[in-house]
C-alpha cells in the first residue's frame, strides 16, 4: 500500500511538472533534464531518511548500552538487585524501561545524600553544643536504607539530649538566681559569671560543664540548708526566751515581719536578738528559774508524777540561782515533754478507765436508789443500755490497759507509776478496797437489824401500818424513800514531803488520779489478804457460843471484828461477787416472831453464809 501510494504521488507529481514545463514552453531535452533531476533529488531524500533512521537506532542501541551501565552503577551504589532486562522487547521498550528504572534509582540516590547530609550537619551542630566529638566511624558513598535509619536515630538521640540540656541549664540558671539571691552571693567566679550572661541557645552544654552546674546548685543548697537550720534553731531560742522573759506579743510580731527567711542578714539580726535576749536572762535569771519550775511541775502533774518522782530532780529545790541551774531545769523539761509524747497514749488510756471506774460506781449507787423505778420518761431503759455498754467496754479496756502497761514494764525494766504507785497495783487496790466496803456496809446492815431486833423483844415490836380496807376513803401520805447516799472511797496519803520543798514542787497531798478517784491505801489492801482466816476463827467462836447462851454485847463486838477481802482482780470476777452480795442484802428482815434461840441461830446462819 505504501508502495502504491508512493508510485501514485509521484505519477500525479511529475504528470503536474511536465503540464507546468510544457505551459512554459520547455523543450523535450529540458524536460528530460527535468525528470532527471526529480528522480536524482527522490533517491537522495531516501538516502537521508535511511540514514537519519539509522542513526536514530544507532543512538537507541547507545542509550541502552549507557542505561545499562548506570543501572549498574546505581544498583551497586544502592546495594539493590539490578533490574533484569527482556531481551524479547523491541529497542525502545527496552530503552523506556532502562531509563525509567535508572530515573528511579537516581532520585533515590538523590534523597538518601541529601538526607545524609542533613544528618551531618545536625551532628555536627549538636556535638559542636554538647562538646563531643563526632562518629568515628562516618558514612561513606551512599548508605543503605538501615544504616541511614541507625545514623538518624544516633542523631536523634543526640538532639534529645541537647533539648534536655537546655532545660536543665534554664531550669538551673533559675535555681541559682533564687539561691545566690537567698544567700546574697555575688558572681565573682568567672564560670558563674559565664552562667549569667548566657542562655540555653549559647551556653556549651558540655559534660563538664553540667557536672559543674549540678555540684554548683548542690553547694549552694547545702549551704541554704545549714541556714534554713541555723535560723530555725534561732528562732526556736529566741521564742523560747520570748516566752521566759514574757516579751511583749506586739514587739515579737514587729520583730517577725522584718526577719523573715534565712538570708545572712536575716541570721545576723536573729543572732544579734538572741544575744540581747540573753543579756536579759543573766538579768533575771532567778524569774526565769521560778517560770521554768512552774512549767516543770505542770508537765508532772500531766504525768502525774508523785513526791518521789518529782524529788528525784535535785536541783528543784536549789536556791544557787545560775545559768548552769536554769540549763538543767530546760533540759529536765525537754526530757519530761519527749516522756510525755511518747507515752501519751498510756496516760489517756488510765483516764479512760478511771471514766468507765467512776461510771460503773455511779451505776452502782443508781441501783440502790429505790426512787430511780418512779422515774418516768424512759430514763430506767436509757440507765439499762449505758450499764450494758458499760460491762461491755469495760472489761476489754482494762484487758488492754494491763497488756500496754506490762509491756511498757518489761520494755523499761521499771513499773508504770501513778503518784509514786504501780498502776496495775492501783487497779486491784481500788477493787479490793471496794469489796471491803460494800461488805463492811453489809455488816453495818445486819447489825443494825440485830440491834433493832433486840431492841423489839425488849421494848415491843413497831406498829406497822396497815393496809387500807377495801371501800374505805381517805388520802394516804406516801412514805418518801431516803436517798441513797453515793460511798465515800477511801484515799492513800502518798506521805508528807518536805516543808521547804513545798514552795518548789507542787507535791500531791491527796494523790488524787487522773479519774478523780484517791488510790486505796497500800497497808489497808495488804492488810485485807491476812483477814480471811481471821473471820473464820472469828465465826467458829461465835457458833460455839450459841449451844452454851448467846451475849448481844458479844456478839457484835465479834462481829465488829470481822472484815472481808477477795482475792479476784478481773472485772468479770468482781462484778458477779459484787452481784450475789448485792442478791443477799435484798433479803428480808429477821422475823420478828422468832424466840432468843431463833434470833441467835439466824444471825449465827447469816454470818456463816457472809464468811462463805
Amino acid at each position: 500500500e505504501m508502495k502504491e501510494s508512493i508510485i501514485s504521488s509521484l505519477e500525479t507529481s511529475l504528470l503536474k511538472l511536465r503540464a507546468i514545463w510544457t505551459e512554459v514552453g520547455m523543450t523535450e531535452e529540458q524536460k528530460e533534464d527535468r525528470n532527471q533531476v526529480v528522480i536524482t533529488h527522490m533517491v537522495s531524500l531516501l538516502e537521508q531518511m535511511v540514514d537519519e533512521e539509522t542513526e536514530m537506532k544507532n543512538k537507541i542501541l547507545v542509550n541502552i548500552k549507557e542505561f545499562s551501565r548506570e543501572l549498574t552503577k546505581v544498583c551497586n551504589e544502592l546495594q539493590v538487585p539490578q533490574m533484569k532486562v527482556d531481551e524479547s522487547l523491541t529497542l525502545l521498550e527496552m530503552e523506556k524501561n532502562l531509563r525509567t528504572e535508572v530515573d528511579r534509582l537516581s532520585l533515590e540516590r538523590h534523597l538518601r545524600l541529601k538526607k545524609l547530609k542533613k544528618l551531618v550537619d545536625d551532628e555536627d551542630r549538636i556535638c559542636k553544643r554538647l562538646a563531643k566529638s563526632l562518629n568515628p566511624n562516618p558514612i561513606v558513598g551512599v548508605p543503605t536504607e538501615n544504616r541511614l535509619n541507625e545514623y538518624g536515630q544516633y542523631v536523634e538521640t543526640l538532639e534529645k539530649e541537647l533539648v534536655k540540656r537546655e532545660e536543665m541549664f534554664t531550669s538551673t540558671k533559675e535555681v541559682l538566681l533564687h539561691l545566690w539571691d537567698e544567700l546574697e552571693v555575688t558572681q565573682n567566679d568567672e564560670q558563674e559569671t559565664i552562667v549569667v550572661s548566657s542562655n540555653s541557645s549559647n551556653y556549651q552544654l558540655s559534660d563538664s560543664n553540667m557536672d559543674y552546674l549540678k555540684s554548683l546548685i548542690a553547694n549552694y543548697e547545702t549551704q541554704l540548708k545549714k541556714n534554713e537550720e541555723q535560723a530555725k534553731q534561732l528562732r526556736h531560742d529566741i521564742e523560747h526566751l520570748w516566752n521566759r522573759l514574757d516579751i511583749e506579743e506586739e514587739q515579737r510580731q514587729a520583730f517577725i515581719e522584718v526577719t523573715r527567711g534565712c538570708k545572712p542578714s536575716i541570721l545576723t539580726a536573729l543572732e544579734i536578738e538572741l544575744d540581747t535576749l540573753n543579756k536579759m536572762k543573766l538579768e533575771n535569771l532567778k524569774k526565769l528559774v521560778e517560770k521554768s519550775r512552774k512549767d516543770l511541775n505542770q508537765w508532772w502533774d500531766k504525768c502525774y508524777f508523785g513526791s518521789e518522782e518529782r524529788l528525784k530532780f535535785n536541783p528543784i529545790i536549789s536556791e544557787d540561782y545560775s545559768e548552769e541551774l536554769l540549763n538543767l531545769h530546760e533540759e529536765e523539761i525537754k526530757k519530761i515533754t519527749e516522756y510525755y509524747q511518747q507515752y501519751q497514749s498510756y496516760y489517756q488510756l488510765v483516764e479512760h478507765w478511771y471514766d468507765l471506774w467512776n461510771k460503773w460506781l455511779e451505776f452502782e449507787v443508781k441501783a440502790n436508789d429505790p426512787n430511780r423505778f418512779g422515774n418516768r420518761g424512759g430514763k430506767l431503759l436509757q440507765e439499762e443500755k449505758l450499764r450494758r455498754a458499760l460491762n461491755k467496754e469495760f472489761p476489754k479496756v482494762e484487758k488492754d490497759l494491763k497488756a500496754q502497761l506490762l509491756n511498757y514494764e518489761k520494755a523499761n525494766d521499771k513499773p508504770f507509776l501513778i503518784n509514786d504507785q504501780r498502776f496495775l497495783d492501783t487497779i486491784d487496790a481500788l477493787k479490793e478496797e471496794h469489796k471491803l466496803q460494800k461488805e463492811q456496809e453489809k455488816m453495818d446492815r445486819q447489825l443494825a437489824k440485830e440491834r433493832e431486833l433486840r431492841k423489839e423483844m425488849s421494848y415491843g415490836s413497831k406498829i406497822t401500818p396497815s393496809k387500807r380496807r377495801f371501800g374505805t376513803t381517805g388520802n394516804v401520805t406516801p412514805i418518801k424513800t431516803p436517798t441513797a447516799k453515793k460511798p465515800k472511797i477511801s484515799a492513800m496519803s502518798t506521805g508528807n514531803a518536805r516543808s521547804r520543798v513545798q514552795s518548789r514542787v507542787n507535791m500531791p497531798q491527796s494523790s488524787k488520779t487522773p479519774g478523780g478517784v484517791r488510790v486505796a491505801k497500800s497497808n489497808r489492801v495488804a492488810s485485807a489478804k491476812s483477814t480471811r482466816s481471821k473471820n473464820i476463827r472469828i465465826l467458829k467462836e461465835m457458833n460455839d457460843n450459841i449451844s452454851q447462851g448467846y451475849n448481844f454485847e458479844k456478839a457484835s463486838m465479834k462481829i465488829n471484828e470481822i472484815s472481808f477481802s477477795s482475792s479476784k482482780n478481773s472485772f468479770g470476777d468482781f462484778a458477779r461477787e459484787l452481784h450475789e452480795a448485792t442478791k443477799n442484802n435484798q433479803r428480808s428482815s429477821v422475823l420478828s416472831t422468832v424466840n432468843d434461840e431463833n434470833i441467835l441461830q439466824a444471825t449465827a446462819t447469816i454470818l456463816c453464809d457472809s464468811s462463805n
